[in-house]
Protein backbone atom coordinates (compact mmCIF):
# COMPACT_ATOMS: atom_id res chain seq x y z
CA UNK A 1 0.00 0.00 0.00
CA UNK A 2 1.60 3.29 -0.92
CA UNK A 3 2.08 6.07 1.51
CA UNK A 4 -0.62 8.21 -0.18
CA UNK A 5 -3.19 6.74 -1.86
CA UNK A 6 -3.61 8.53 -5.28
CA UNK A 7 -7.86 7.77 -4.81
CA UNK A 8 -7.84 9.49 -2.16
CA UNK A 9 -6.18 12.19 -4.13
CA UNK A 10 -8.37 11.97 -6.75
CA UNK A 11 -11.65 11.93 -4.49
CA UNK A 12 -10.73 14.34 -1.80
CA UNK A 13 -10.32 18.39 -2.79
CA UNK A 14 -8.90 19.17 0.87
CA UNK A 15 -5.94 16.66 0.41
CA UNK A 16 -5.11 18.21 -2.97
CA UNK A 17 -5.32 21.47 -1.65
CA UNK A 18 -3.58 20.04 2.02
CA UNK A 19 -0.36 18.88 -0.10
CA UNK A 20 -0.43 21.84 -1.98
CA UNK A 21 0.09 24.13 0.92
CA UNK A 22 2.17 22.11 2.06
CA UNK A 23 4.68 21.77 -0.85
CA UNK A 24 4.53 26.14 -0.51
CA UNK A 25 5.59 26.00 3.52
CA UNK A 26 7.58 23.24 3.13
CA UNK A 27 9.81 25.51 0.26
CA UNK A 28 9.44 28.37 2.91
CA UNK A 29 10.70 26.23 5.71
CA UNK A 30 13.66 24.63 4.06
CA UNK A 31 14.66 28.50 2.77
CA UNK A 32 14.48 29.64 6.45
CA UNK A 33 16.44 26.60 8.01
CA UNK A 34 19.47 27.56 5.78
CA UNK A 35 18.91 31.38 5.93
CA UNK A 36 19.13 30.77 9.61
CA UNK A 37 22.04 28.40 10.36
CA UNK A 38 24.12 30.98 7.20
CA UNK A 39 23.69 33.80 9.45
CA UNK A 40 24.17 32.02 13.19
CA UNK A 41 27.62 29.84 11.43
CA UNK A 42 28.19 33.96 10.27
CA UNK A 43 27.55 35.03 13.83
CA UNK A 44 29.85 32.96 15.38
CA UNK A 45 33.14 32.68 13.42
CA UNK A 46 32.93 36.42 13.37
CA UNK A 47 32.47 36.60 17.42
CA UNK A 48 35.55 33.99 17.25
CA UNK A 49 37.48 36.14 15.19
CA UNK A 50 36.66 39.33 17.50
CA UNK A 51 34.91 41.16 14.60
CA UNK A 52 31.38 43.01 15.01
CA UNK A 53 28.37 41.46 14.38
CA UNK A 54 25.72 44.10 14.34
CA UNK A 55 22.30 43.40 13.88
CA UNK A 56 23.13 39.96 13.05
CA UNK A 57 21.53 38.74 15.90
CA UNK A 58 17.97 40.30 15.64
CA UNK A 59 18.16 38.71 12.14
CA UNK A 60 18.59 35.33 13.92
CA UNK A 61 15.57 36.33 16.16
CA UNK A 62 13.58 36.75 12.85
CA UNK A 63 14.15 33.66 11.02
CA UNK A 64 13.46 31.47 14.00
CA UNK A 65 10.26 33.47 14.55
CA UNK A 66 9.49 33.11 10.66
CA UNK A 67 10.44 29.39 11.14
CA UNK A 68 8.26 28.32 14.02
CA UNK A 69 5.38 30.64 12.18
CA UNK A 70 5.68 28.19 9.30
CA UNK A 71 5.80 25.28 11.21
CA UNK A 72 2.50 26.48 13.22
CA UNK A 73 0.51 27.59 10.23
CA UNK A 74 1.63 24.00 8.54
CA UNK A 75 0.09 22.14 11.49
CA UNK A 76 -3.05 24.49 11.70
CA UNK A 77 -3.74 24.16 8.34
CA UNK A 78 -2.94 20.22 8.65
CA UNK A 79 -5.14 19.83 11.24
CA UNK A 80 -7.83 21.48 9.79
CA UNK A 81 -8.10 19.57 6.76
CA UNK A 82 -7.66 16.65 8.65
CA UNK A 83 -11.11 17.68 10.37
CA UNK A 84 -12.71 18.50 6.89
CA UNK A 85 -11.56 15.31 5.19
CA UNK A 86 -13.26 13.65 7.72
CA UNK A 87 -16.31 15.16 7.42
CA UNK A 88 -16.51 15.28 3.66
CA UNK A 89 -15.70 11.21 3.83
CA UNK A 90 -18.48 10.58 6.51
CA UNK A 91 -21.05 12.38 4.24
CA UNK A 92 -19.73 10.66 1.23
CA UNK A 93 -20.23 7.23 2.66
CA UNK A 94 -23.65 7.77 4.22
CA UNK A 95 -24.56 9.80 0.64
CA UNK A 96 -23.36 6.59 -0.90
CA UNK A 97 -25.12 3.83 1.12
CA UNK A 98 -28.18 5.76 0.70
CA UNK A 99 -27.52 6.12 -3.09
CA UNK A 100 -30.75 4.05 -4.87
CA UNK A 101 -28.21 3.55 -8.06
CA UNK A 102 -25.67 1.79 -5.67
CA UNK A 103 -24.50 -2.06 -7.08
CA UNK A 104 -23.37 -4.63 -5.01
CA UNK A 105 -23.86 -6.08 -1.53
CA UNK A 106 -24.04 -3.70 1.43
CA UNK A 107 -21.33 -3.56 3.68
CA UNK A 108 -21.96 -5.36 7.35
CA UNK A 109 -22.97 -2.13 9.65
CA UNK A 110 -20.65 -3.47 12.17
CA UNK A 111 -17.81 -2.49 9.86
CA UNK A 112 -19.52 0.62 8.34
CA UNK A 113 -19.07 1.58 12.29
CA UNK A 114 -15.62 0.77 12.67
CA UNK A 115 -14.47 2.48 9.67
CA UNK A 116 -16.21 5.67 10.44
CA UNK A 117 -15.29 5.60 13.92
CA UNK A 118 -12.09 4.52 15.43
CA UNK A 119 -10.99 4.13 11.31
CA UNK A 120 -11.76 7.82 10.78
CA UNK A 121 -10.13 8.81 13.64
CA UNK A 122 -6.78 7.96 13.00
CA UNK A 123 -7.39 10.37 10.02
CA UNK A 124 -5.89 12.85 12.32
CA UNK A 125 -2.59 11.24 12.08
CA UNK A 126 -2.13 9.99 8.79
CA UNK A 127 -3.74 13.30 6.86
CA UNK A 128 -3.03 15.26 9.63
CA UNK A 129 0.30 14.75 10.23
CA UNK A 130 1.67 11.88 8.02
CA UNK A 131 0.85 13.58 4.98
CA UNK A 132 2.38 17.07 5.39
CA UNK A 133 5.62 15.55 6.24
CA UNK A 134 6.13 13.04 3.57
CA UNK A 135 5.87 16.76 1.36
CA UNK A 136 8.80 17.93 3.72
CA UNK A 137 10.63 15.08 3.31
CA UNK A 138 10.56 14.97 0.44
CA UNK A 139 11.97 18.59 0.21
CA UNK A 140 13.76 19.52 3.04
CA UNK A 141 16.41 17.04 2.36
CA UNK A 142 17.19 17.70 -0.92
CA UNK A 143 17.71 21.48 0.16
CA UNK A 144 19.93 20.59 3.00
CA UNK A 145 22.15 18.30 0.48
CA UNK A 146 22.63 21.02 -2.38
CA UNK A 147 23.73 23.58 0.56
CA UNK A 148 25.54 21.94 1.85
CA UNK A 149 27.37 20.86 -1.49
CA UNK A 150 27.69 24.02 -2.55
CA UNK A 151 29.55 24.85 1.02
CA UNK A 152 31.41 21.54 1.62
CA UNK A 153 31.59 19.10 -1.09
CA UNK A 154 33.40 15.79 1.45
CA UNK A 155 30.36 16.58 3.88
CA UNK A 156 27.89 16.17 1.00
CA UNK A 157 29.14 12.84 -0.17
CA UNK A 158 28.51 11.96 3.10
CA UNK A 159 25.15 12.79 3.70
CA UNK A 160 24.43 11.90 -0.23
CA UNK A 161 25.42 8.04 0.65
CA UNK A 162 23.80 7.88 4.32
CA UNK A 163 20.46 9.88 3.17
CA UNK A 164 19.05 7.21 0.93
CA UNK A 165 20.17 4.34 3.03
CA UNK A 166 17.92 5.76 5.82
CA UNK A 167 15.20 6.01 3.36
CA UNK A 168 15.56 2.62 2.39
CA UNK A 169 15.72 1.50 5.84
CA UNK A 170 12.50 3.50 6.70
CA UNK A 171 10.74 1.33 3.50
CA UNK A 172 12.07 -1.80 5.04
CA UNK A 173 10.55 -0.84 8.39
CA UNK A 174 7.55 0.04 6.87
CA UNK A 175 7.08 -2.99 5.01
CA UNK A 176 7.70 -5.35 8.48
CA UNK A 177 5.60 -3.32 10.20
CA UNK A 178 2.67 -3.56 7.85
CA UNK A 179 1.88 -6.96 9.00
CA UNK A 180 1.60 -6.20 12.14
CA UNK A 181 -0.88 -3.29 11.60
CA UNK A 182 -2.68 -5.20 9.39
CA UNK A 183 -3.01 -7.81 12.18
CA UNK A 184 -4.61 -4.70 14.17
CA UNK A 185 -6.43 -3.53 12.53
CA UNK A 186 -8.15 -6.92 11.96
CA UNK A 187 -8.42 -7.15 15.59
CA UNK A 188 -10.22 -3.74 15.80
CA UNK A 189 -12.44 -5.27 13.19
CA UNK A 190 -13.24 -8.40 14.91
CA UNK A 191 -13.78 -6.48 18.63
CA UNK A 192 -16.26 -4.39 16.79
CA UNK A 193 -18.07 -7.20 14.94
CA UNK A 194 -18.67 -8.98 17.72
CA UNK A 195 -19.42 -6.19 19.78
CA UNK A 196 -21.75 -5.86 17.65
CA UNK A 197 -23.62 -9.08 17.39
CA UNK A 198 -23.59 -9.35 21.29
CA UNK A 199 -26.14 -5.70 21.13
CA UNK A 200 -28.18 -7.50 18.49
CA UNK A 201 -28.69 -10.27 20.16
CA UNK A 202 -28.63 -9.25 23.89
CA UNK A 203 -32.10 -9.77 24.35
CA UNK A 204 -32.11 -13.48 23.50
CA UNK A 205 -28.55 -13.83 25.10
CA UNK A 206 -30.48 -12.84 28.25
CA UNK A 207 -33.39 -14.62 28.04
CA UNK A 208 -31.51 -18.06 27.57
CA UNK A 209 -28.83 -16.91 30.43
CA UNK A 210 -25.88 -16.73 27.98
CA UNK A 211 -23.44 -14.76 29.75
CA UNK A 212 -20.77 -13.02 26.80
CA UNK A 213 -17.88 -11.70 29.03
CA UNK A 214 -15.55 -14.41 27.90
CA UNK A 215 -16.00 -14.04 24.39
CA UNK A 216 -15.62 -9.83 24.37
CA UNK A 217 -12.49 -10.27 27.33
CA UNK A 218 -11.19 -12.75 24.74
CA UNK A 219 -11.75 -10.62 21.34
CA UNK A 220 -10.28 -7.85 23.53
CA UNK A 221 -6.82 -9.34 24.80
CA UNK A 222 -6.41 -10.38 21.35
CA UNK A 223 -6.53 -6.88 19.83
CA UNK A 224 -4.58 -5.97 22.70
CA UNK A 225 -1.67 -8.37 22.47
CA UNK A 226 -1.85 -6.87 19.02
CA UNK A 227 -1.56 -3.64 19.60
CA UNK A 228 1.07 -4.37 22.04
CA UNK A 229 3.87 -6.31 19.44
CA UNK A 230 2.92 -3.10 16.89
CA UNK A 231 4.24 -0.74 19.65
CA UNK A 232 7.01 -2.62 20.91
CA UNK A 233 8.20 -2.77 17.13
CA UNK A 234 6.91 0.70 16.70
CA UNK A 235 9.97 2.02 19.13
CA UNK A 236 12.59 -0.28 18.15
CA UNK A 237 12.18 1.00 14.52
CA UNK A 238 12.38 4.18 15.84
CA UNK A 239 15.32 3.34 18.40
CA UNK A 240 17.04 2.19 15.01
CA UNK A 241 16.15 4.73 12.75
CA UNK A 242 17.70 7.38 15.17
CA UNK A 243 20.66 5.67 15.68
CA UNK A 244 21.29 5.54 12.00
CA UNK A 245 20.86 8.95 11.77
CA UNK A 246 22.92 9.82 14.44
CA UNK A 247 25.66 8.05 13.02
CA UNK A 248 25.65 10.04 9.67
CA UNK A 249 25.38 12.83 11.32
CA UNK A 250 28.53 11.98 13.43
CA UNK A 251 30.55 11.35 10.61
CA UNK A 252 30.08 14.67 9.08
CA UNK A 253 30.68 15.99 12.31
CA UNK A 254 34.48 14.19 12.72
CA UNK A 255 35.05 15.17 9.11
CA UNK A 256 34.29 18.95 9.43
CA UNK A 257 35.98 18.91 12.75
CA UNK A 258 39.12 17.82 11.59
CA UNK A 259 39.58 20.20 8.49
CA UNK A 260 38.26 22.96 10.70
CA UNK A 261 41.31 21.98 13.38
CA UNK A 262 43.80 21.45 10.21
CA UNK A 263 42.52 24.52 8.47
CA UNK A 264 41.38 22.70 5.23
CA UNK A 265 38.11 24.20 6.28
CA UNK A 266 37.62 27.56 7.57
CA UNK A 267 35.19 28.17 10.97
CA UNK A 268 32.10 29.29 9.46
CA UNK A 269 31.17 27.28 6.46
CA UNK A 270 32.15 24.32 8.92
CA UNK A 271 29.49 25.40 11.44
CA UNK A 272 26.67 25.91 8.61
CA UNK A 273 27.20 22.42 7.44
CA UNK A 274 27.17 21.17 11.19
CA UNK A 275 24.08 23.04 11.42
CA UNK A 276 22.21 21.72 8.37
CA UNK A 277 23.62 17.94 8.55
CA UNK A 278 20.87 16.88 11.30
CA UNK A 279 18.43 19.12 9.51
CA UNK A 280 18.84 16.94 6.51
CA UNK A 281 17.33 13.81 8.60
CA UNK A 282 14.81 15.35 10.61
CA UNK A 283 12.34 15.35 8.41
CA UNK A 284 13.06 11.69 7.52
CA UNK A 285 13.11 10.79 11.35
CA UNK A 286 9.74 12.46 12.13
CA UNK A 287 8.02 10.60 8.93
CA UNK A 288 9.21 7.43 10.49
CA UNK A 289 8.01 7.98 14.28
CA UNK A 290 4.62 9.13 12.30
CA UNK A 291 4.13 6.39 10.04
CA UNK A 292 3.61 3.99 12.95
CA UNK A 293 0.77 6.46 14.30
CA UNK A 294 -0.42 6.77 10.49
CA UNK A 295 -0.94 3.09 9.31
CA UNK A 296 -4.17 2.81 11.26
CA UNK A 297 -5.80 5.36 9.16
CA UNK A 298 -3.93 3.85 5.96
CA UNK A 299 -5.92 1.06 6.34
CA UNK A 300 -8.89 2.65 6.99
CA UNK A 301 -8.53 5.28 3.96
CA UNK A 302 -7.87 1.93 1.85
CA UNK A 303 -11.00 0.46 3.60
CA UNK A 304 -13.58 3.76 2.81
CA UNK A 305 -12.34 3.90 -0.68
CA UNK A 306 -13.01 0.18 -1.05
CA UNK A 307 -16.42 1.14 0.08
CA UNK A 308 -16.90 3.84 -2.19
CA UNK A 309 -15.46 2.22 -5.20
CA UNK A 310 -18.10 0.10 -6.93
CA UNK A 311 -20.57 -0.12 -9.86
CA UNK A 312 -23.70 1.93 -10.31
CA UNK A 313 -26.68 1.74 -11.99
CA UNK A 314 -26.76 3.51 -14.67
CA UNK A 315 -30.20 3.26 -16.36
CA UNK A 316 -32.22 6.06 -17.50
CA UNK A 317 -35.73 4.41 -19.35
CA UNK A 318 -38.89 5.03 -17.70
CA UNK A 319 -39.88 1.70 -16.18
CA UNK A 320 -42.68 -0.54 -18.24
CA UNK A 321 -45.75 -1.48 -16.01
CA UNK A 322 -45.60 -4.73 -14.24
CA UNK A 323 -49.35 -5.15 -14.42
CA UNK A 324 -48.59 -5.96 -18.27
CA UNK A 325 -44.96 -6.99 -18.52
CA UNK A 326 -43.33 -10.41 -18.35
CA UNK A 327 -39.98 -11.16 -16.59
CA UNK A 328 -37.41 -13.36 -18.53
CA UNK A 329 -33.99 -14.31 -16.53
CA UNK A 330 -31.98 -15.03 -19.65
CA UNK A 331 -28.76 -16.88 -18.77
CA UNK A 332 -28.07 -14.67 -15.89
CA UNK A 333 -24.72 -15.61 -14.22
CA UNK A 334 -23.88 -13.51 -10.57
CA UNK A 335 -20.57 -13.92 -9.26
CA UNK A 336 -19.00 -11.64 -6.08
CA UNK A 337 -15.33 -11.79 -5.21
CA UNK A 338 -13.99 -14.13 -2.95
CA UNK A 339 -16.09 -16.57 -4.29
CA UNK A 340 -15.18 -19.30 -6.57
CA UNK A 341 -18.77 -20.08 -7.07
CA UNK A 342 -21.38 -18.16 -9.04
CA UNK A 343 -23.79 -16.65 -6.17
CA UNK A 344 -26.81 -17.47 -8.62
CA UNK A 345 -26.85 -19.29 -12.07
CA UNK A 346 -30.24 -19.19 -14.33
CA UNK A 347 -30.57 -20.61 -17.61
CA UNK A 348 -34.20 -19.28 -18.68
CA UNK A 349 -36.99 -18.45 -16.24
CA UNK A 350 -40.26 -16.21 -17.43
CA UNK A 351 -42.54 -15.06 -15.05
CA UNK A 352 -45.86 -13.71 -16.35
CA UNK A 353 -47.83 -11.01 -14.97
CA UNK A 354 -49.77 -11.87 -11.69
CA UNK A 355 -48.20 -14.92 -11.14
CA UNK A 356 -47.31 -16.35 -7.58
CA UNK A 357 -43.98 -18.10 -7.60
CA UNK A 358 -42.25 -19.53 -4.85
CA UNK A 359 -38.25 -19.32 -5.07
CA UNK A 360 -36.84 -23.06 -3.69
CA UNK A 361 -33.63 -24.31 -3.21
CA UNK A 362 -30.62 -25.03 -0.66
CA UNK A 363 -28.45 -22.46 1.18
CA UNK A 364 -26.46 -20.60 -0.66
CA UNK A 365 -28.05 -21.57 -4.35
CA UNK A 366 -28.74 -17.94 -5.14
CA UNK A 367 -32.36 -17.39 -3.56
CA UNK A 368 -31.84 -14.16 -2.25
CA UNK A 369 -29.49 -12.99 -4.72
CA UNK A 370 -32.09 -13.28 -7.17
CA UNK A 371 -34.06 -11.17 -5.27
CA UNK A 372 -31.15 -8.77 -5.20
CA UNK A 373 -30.92 -8.82 -8.57
CA UNK A 374 -34.95 -8.28 -9.03
CA UNK A 375 -34.57 -5.52 -7.34
CA UNK A 376 -31.76 -3.95 -9.30
CA UNK A 377 -29.34 -3.79 -6.28
CA UNK A 378 -27.48 -6.56 -7.82
CA UNK A 379 -26.26 -6.49 -11.83
CA UNK A 380 -25.62 -10.02 -13.57
CA UNK A 381 -21.93 -11.06 -14.58
CA UNK A 382 -23.39 -12.78 -17.76
CA UNK A 383 -27.10 -12.99 -18.98
CA UNK A 384 -30.07 -10.50 -19.14
CA UNK A 385 -33.24 -9.83 -17.12
CA UNK A 386 -35.32 -8.68 -19.44
CA UNK A 387 -38.74 -6.31 -18.91
CA UNK A 388 -40.95 -6.56 -21.92
CA UNK A 389 -37.72 -7.04 -23.53
CA UNK A 390 -36.21 -3.95 -22.11
CA UNK A 391 -32.93 -4.57 -20.22
CA UNK A 392 -33.46 -3.83 -16.45
CA UNK A 393 -29.73 -2.59 -16.24
CA UNK A 394 -30.91 0.28 -18.76
CA UNK A 395 -34.21 0.98 -16.83
CA UNK A 396 -33.94 3.97 -13.73
CA UNK A 397 -33.28 2.05 -10.87
CA UNK A 398 -36.25 4.82 -8.53
CA UNK A 399 -38.53 4.30 -10.72
CA UNK A 400 -38.28 0.61 -10.98
CA UNK A 401 -37.96 0.05 -7.44
CA UNK A 402 -41.31 2.62 -7.00
CA UNK A 403 -43.69 -0.62 -8.69
CA UNK A 404 -41.89 -2.89 -5.89
CA UNK A 405 -42.78 -3.70 -2.69
CA UNK A 406 -40.18 -5.72 -0.76
CA UNK A 407 -40.29 -7.96 2.77
CA UNK A 408 -36.96 -9.05 3.61
CA UNK A 409 -36.07 -11.91 6.17
CA UNK A 410 -35.23 -9.10 8.85
CA UNK A 411 -37.51 -6.07 8.37
CA UNK A 412 -37.09 -2.76 9.04
CA UNK A 413 -38.84 -0.77 11.80
CA UNK A 414 -39.02 3.18 12.24
CA UNK A 415 -39.14 4.89 16.03
CA UNK A 416 -43.12 5.12 16.47
CA UNK A 417 -46.67 3.23 16.84
CA UNK A 418 -47.35 0.44 14.57
CA UNK A 419 -49.85 2.57 12.54
CA UNK A 420 -46.56 4.45 11.74
CA UNK A 421 -44.90 1.73 10.52
CA UNK A 422 -47.71 0.02 8.34
CA UNK A 423 -48.45 3.52 6.59
CA UNK A 424 -44.81 3.61 5.35
CA UNK A 425 -46.68 1.52 2.39
CA UNK A 426 -49.09 4.43 1.85
CA UNK A 427 -48.75 7.46 3.41
CA UNK A 428 -52.35 8.68 2.59
CA UNK A 429 -54.17 5.75 3.82
CA UNK A 430 -56.86 5.57 6.27
CA UNK A 431 -57.16 3.86 9.36
CA UNK A 432 -59.35 1.73 8.42
CA UNK A 433 -56.81 0.64 5.40
CA UNK A 434 -54.29 0.19 7.85
CA UNK A 435 -56.72 -1.99 9.74
CA UNK A 436 -57.39 -4.25 7.21
CA UNK A 437 -54.28 -4.61 5.57
CA UNK A 438 -53.06 -5.76 9.26
CA UNK A 439 -55.76 -8.03 9.92
CA UNK A 440 -55.09 -9.84 6.23
CA UNK A 441 -51.38 -10.24 7.21
CA UNK A 442 -52.38 -12.19 10.42
CA UNK A 443 -51.98 -9.30 12.51
CA UNK A 444 -55.37 -8.00 13.35
CA UNK A 445 -54.73 -8.58 17.27
CA UNK A 446 -51.94 -5.67 17.17
CA UNK A 447 -53.27 -2.13 18.50
CA UNK A 448 -52.62 0.70 15.96
CA UNK A 449 -51.36 2.93 18.81
CA UNK A 450 -49.15 0.13 20.23
CA UNK A 451 -45.33 2.20 20.35
CA UNK A 452 -42.39 0.10 18.81
CA UNK A 453 -38.96 1.04 18.62
CA UNK A 454 -36.47 1.15 15.62
CA UNK A 455 -34.67 -1.72 17.02
CA UNK A 456 -37.74 -3.62 17.34
CA UNK A 457 -36.70 -5.25 20.81
CA UNK A 458 -40.36 -4.82 21.76
CA UNK A 459 -41.82 -6.77 19.36
CA UNK A 460 -41.25 -10.12 18.39
CA UNK A 461 -39.98 -11.94 15.27
CA UNK A 462 -43.15 -12.90 13.91
CA UNK A 463 -45.04 -9.94 14.84
CA UNK A 464 -41.80 -8.08 12.80
CA UNK A 465 -42.97 -9.69 10.15
CA UNK A 466 -46.39 -9.57 10.34
CA UNK A 467 -45.87 -5.49 10.19
CA UNK A 468 -43.76 -5.32 7.26
CA UNK A 469 -46.17 -7.47 5.50
CA UNK A 470 -49.10 -5.29 6.20
CA UNK A 471 -46.89 -2.38 5.20
CA UNK A 472 -46.25 -4.36 1.65
CA UNK A 473 -50.44 -5.59 1.46
CA UNK A 474 -51.15 -1.69 1.83
CA UNK A 475 -47.97 -0.57 -0.79
CA UNK A 476 -49.78 -3.25 -3.48
CA UNK A 477 -53.53 -1.74 -2.75
CA UNK A 478 -52.81 1.60 -3.47
CA UNK A 479 -51.78 0.70 -6.71
CA UNK A 480 -47.90 1.80 -6.08
CA UNK A 481 -46.44 -1.88 -5.66
CA UNK A 482 -47.31 -4.05 -9.00
CA UNK A 483 -44.25 -6.50 -7.49
CA UNK A 484 -43.99 -8.18 -4.40
CA UNK A 485 -41.32 -9.44 -3.49
CA UNK A 486 -41.05 -11.31 -0.26
CA UNK A 487 -37.93 -13.27 1.78
CA UNK A 488 -39.51 -16.52 4.14
CA UNK A 489 -42.70 -13.94 4.86
CA UNK A 490 -44.22 -17.05 6.96
CA UNK A 491 -41.16 -17.96 8.86
CA UNK A 492 -42.13 -17.64 12.87
CA UNK A 493 -45.79 -17.79 12.36
CA UNK A 494 -48.30 -20.16 13.54
CA UNK A 495 -50.28 -22.57 11.28
CA UNK A 496 -53.85 -20.36 11.30
CA UNK A 497 -51.38 -16.89 10.85
CA UNK A 498 -49.26 -18.01 7.94
CA UNK A 499 -52.47 -19.19 6.60
CA UNK A 500 -54.70 -15.61 6.19
CA UNK A 501 -51.37 -14.72 4.96
CA UNK A 502 -51.01 -16.97 1.85
CA UNK A 503 -54.69 -16.47 1.53
CA UNK A 504 -53.48 -12.72 1.28
CA UNK A 505 -50.76 -12.96 -0.64
CA UNK A 506 -52.80 -15.41 -3.24
CA UNK A 507 -55.46 -12.61 -3.83
CA UNK A 508 -53.28 -9.95 -4.27
CA UNK A 509 -53.95 -8.47 -8.34
CA UNK A 510 -49.74 -8.26 -8.62
CA UNK A 511 -46.80 -10.31 -9.32
CA UNK A 512 -45.68 -12.12 -6.30
CA UNK A 513 -41.98 -14.15 -5.93
CA UNK A 514 -41.50 -15.44 -2.73
CA UNK A 515 -38.56 -17.48 -1.27
CA UNK A 516 -39.88 -19.95 0.52
CA UNK A 517 -38.57 -23.60 2.15
CA UNK A 518 -42.12 -24.42 3.71
CA UNK A 519 -44.29 -26.78 2.05
CA UNK A 520 -47.34 -24.80 2.38
CA UNK A 521 -45.86 -21.65 0.63
CA UNK A 522 -44.87 -23.76 -2.30
CA UNK A 523 -47.95 -25.93 -1.80
CA UNK A 524 -49.67 -21.93 -2.41
CA UNK A 525 -47.78 -20.81 -5.14
CA UNK A 526 -48.81 -21.23 -8.94
CA UNK A 527 -45.70 -22.93 -9.76
CA UNK A 528 -42.16 -23.31 -8.08
CA UNK A 529 -38.39 -21.81 -9.20
CA UNK A 530 -35.80 -24.34 -7.61
CA UNK A 531 -32.26 -23.03 -8.05
CA UNK A 532 -29.26 -25.16 -7.58
CA UNK A 533 -29.59 -26.42 -10.69
CA UNK A 534 -29.64 -25.74 -14.00
CA UNK A 535 -33.34 -24.55 -15.54
CA UNK A 536 -34.85 -23.80 -18.31
CA UNK A 537 -38.75 -22.68 -18.54
CA UNK A 538 -40.57 -21.70 -21.10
Amino acid sequence: MPPLDPRLVRRSRGVRRLLGVSVVLGVGTAATVIAVAHVVSVVVARRFDGQPIAALPLVILVGLVVRAAVAWTHTTVAARAAAAVKADLRHEVVDDLLDPRRLGPRPSSAGVVTLLGPGLDAFDGYVGRFLPQIVLSALVPPAMLVAIGVTDVLSAVIIGVTLPMTVVFLVLVGLVTKDRVDRRWQALERVGRHFADVLDGLTVLKVFGRRQEDGLRQVGDRHRRESGRALRLAFLSSFVLDLFSTLAVALVAVSVGLRVVEGHLALGPGLFVLLLAPEAFAPIKRLGSLFHDSTEGAEATAGLLALLEHDRHNGTLAAPDLRRAEIVIDGVVVRHDGRAAPSLELSHHRVRPGEFVAVTGASGSGKSTLLALLMAFERPTAGYVLVDDVDLASIDPVAWREQIAWVPQVPGLVEGTIEDNVRLGDHAASGDDVRAALRDAGAGDLALTRPISESGTDVSAGERRRIAIARAILRVRSGAARLLLLDEPTAGLDAVREAAVLSTLRGLPVTVIVVAHRPETIGAADRELRLGRRLVDA
